[in-house]
């Protein structure tokens, strides 16, 4: 293939990577928080060359029995807000038979955690202008009862109500 096949291949690969275009998710009570979040990012950041997307940010911690999810977020304002992003996390957690309590979603018996998640702004600017922050959410990998669970969300600030 000579050097113009090349760069026609080269050039349909850019246009088909940045021509993505990425919608915001609805609410699904059967999807993990991390997976949400991350739909919800990428369909609201700014930028045509956001790197941050290119590295993973759901992990899964089994033996402590959750699933972590880390993103640096370049907010494109006029597809979403900081506002947007936790009514959107507050309607996941209502769907899901829980109730927000700050960055949780307790059960409503308020004795165990669904999820926490978390966004806050960076006070930065991301290089085409649009506002970082940072977006962390983590949630059980199995169930929400389960005894790995609870102690990492009692570690990680989760205060259960005893009633």
């Amino acid at each position: 293939m000579g050097k113009i096949g090349m760069a026609l291949i080269g050039c349909m690969l850019v246009s088909a990577c940045s021509g993505q275009r990425h919608l915001k998710p609805s609410v699904d009570e059967s999807k993990d928080i991390a997976s949400l979040s991350s739909q919800y990012v990428n369909a609201t950041r700014g930028g045509g060359w956001d790197f941050t997307s290119l590295i993973p940010g759901k992990v899964y911690h089994p033996r402590d029995g959750y699933i972590h999810y880390q993103r640096l977020w370049c907010l494109d304002e006029g597809k979403g807000s900081i506002e947007g992003f936790r009514r959107f996390i507050a309607d996941v957690c209502d769907s899901k038979g829980g109730e927000m309590a700050e960055d949780w979603c307790i059960s409503g018996s308020h004795t165990y955690p669904l999820f926490k998640a978390t966004i806050e702004p960076t006070g930065t600017k991301c290089t085409g202008g649009d506002v970082a922050a940072s977006v962390d959410t983590i949630e059980p990998i199995s169930s929400s009862t389960a005894f790995e669970w609870r102690l990492i969300a009692e570690k990680k600030g989760f205060e259960p109500v005893i009633k």
